[in-house]
């Protein structure tokens, strides 16, 4: 029996997501490798696996009452079907009811049998025309579980959201991590210059546009993979997002020094350190797992610099000397919340506890990096999450520790500072994460 290639794509992905924990990103990708699926039925497959993993909690809201049965007690194969078949139906413009129905039947008859099959015919075809239809907890007096609801965000990051940035902040917070982010990449300057590429990617059709004249850095606003672009293939960029470059331009890394990446992979901050300092410095890219330094040696090989030396240890037990390098980026393991619209699955696999528990590590790997810190030396403090505990709370810890003070960055830098030393990223504003990070210099 005929299926449709993509769409079955999707659900083997979706499988792998929510059965095996996979990383949504990493499991498109294995998906696109194994599968030859056209350009466009790439994208549509993409759309489709973040779009559920996105929407989860909305969908089964929708599904749950034209159901028979608890949504859990139906196969994961026929309910991840039931709900891309919801996604479809209120955010594929360009997906018939029609189409959508006889796809989706097609896939239950192919993943069960003919009996859920047709319980999947009458559901979607029950399905409410639009979004507006829905009946949604009501906005003015139950808040909090209308924003669970309609953005599929669980509750205790809601009150966290609520608690951050009030209400209609919270609101705000949750459509932008509802909204996929577009690509960002930076520009190699060992190899050439932001604005002689940005020429040229405009001149090729690629609807690119400098967001940022103090990062050396591009969004791809149509759609483009930057990965299948000539200008990738020949180390002239390399993808990162927008708030991960500001952590290696904080750095401000200077010719002949000595630096410290203490959780490197994949390398692109480390690389990052490497063009700033025109790849005049000696930077050690540490990665804790030795699979990962593969990545590393493959950037570094592709973006041609000669100045990075992967390594692989534990930042907490790394083999150095004390008070040899001149600076250290700590892009510290964190909940990685602030990711949400490139990661989504990251809100269904934490609870309120987590950023707690992560901060106890962090504060550890900052203590190691300044005892690692020269006299004068700077070290930067990079994650990617807004929560107090893995940010606010972990520097005040630090700096109570003595031996070190904040330090402000260059002054381009100013419109994402909120203290001395710290800045703050939100994507509220444009292609932007919520990252967090905190200069500081080692005193004698």
């Amino acid at each position: 029996m005929a299926v449709d290639p993509v769409r079955d794509a999707a659900i083997s992905t979706l499988l792998r997501i929510f059965d095996k924990q996979a990383h949504v990103d990493v499991s498109v990708d294995r998906t696109l490798r194994r599968n030859k699926l056209s350009p466009r039925g790439s994208r549509f497959m993409t759309h489709l696996v973040y779009g559920v993993v996105r929407h989860r909690m909305l969908c089964d809201y929708v599904l749950q009452p034209l159901c028979d049965q608890p949504l859990d007690q139906l196969p994961k194969p026929v309910l991840m079907i039931l709900r891309m078949g919801v996604f479809q139906a209120f955010f594929c413009d360009n997906v018939t009811p029609p189409a959508l129905v006889h796809t989706s039947v097609d896939l239950a008859r192919k993943r069960s049998h003919a009996g859920l099959a047709r319980v999947t015919n009458a559901v979607l075809r029950r399905l409410p025309a639009s979004l507006k239809e829905i009946s949604l907890p009501d906005r003015e007096t139950r808040f909090q579980d209308y924003l669970r609801v309609r953005y599929s965000m669980p509750r205790w990051l809601v009150r966290l959201w609520c608690e951050l940035y009030g209400e209609a902040g919270a609101e705000n917070f949750c459509i932008a991590c509802d909204t996929p982010a577009p690509p960002a990449v930076r520009v190699n300057t060992l190899l050439t210059t932001t604005d002689r590429l940005l020429g040229q990617m405009q001149q090729a059709g690629i609807a690119a546009e400098r967001p940022e004249s103090a990062l050396d850095a591009l969004l791809l606003s149509d759609g483009t993979n930057p990965q299948t672009t000539r200008w990738f293939k020949s180390g002239h960029l390399i993808q990162q997002d927008l708030a991960s470059i500001l952590a290696g331009a904080l750095v401000d890394a200077q010719p002949g020094e000595k630096i410290l990446d203490l959780c490197a992979a994949p390398g692109g901050k480390s690389l990052h350190m490497a063009a700033a300092s025109r790849d005049q410095a000696e930077i050690i890219a540490l990665e804790r797992f030795f699979g990962r330094i593969s990545r590393i040696v493959e950037n570094r090989e592709r973006l041609q610099s000669g100045s990075v030396v992967p390594l692989c240890g534990d930042a907490l037990k790394a083999p150095f000397e004390e008070a040899c390098f001149d600076r250290i980026l700590v892009d510290a393991p964190c909940s990685g919340l602030g990711t949400l619209r490139r990661h989504p699955e990251i809100k269904w696999r934490l609870s309120r506890e987590t950023p707690s528990l992560l901060a106890e590590t962090q504060v550890a790997m900052l203590r190691k990096a300044l005892q690692l810190c020269k006299n004068g030396g700077l070290v930067v403090y990079s994650v990617c999450t807004p929560t107090p505990e893995e940010t606010v709370k972990v520097v005040e810890t630090v700096l109570a520790d003595g031996g070190s003070m904040a330090e402000d960055g260059p002054e381009q830098f100013n419109s994402w500072k909120t203290a001395p030393g710290q800045y703050q990223t939100s994507p509220e504003n444009g292609a932007w994460d919520a990252f967090y990070l905190m200069r500081f210099r080692k005193q004698s």
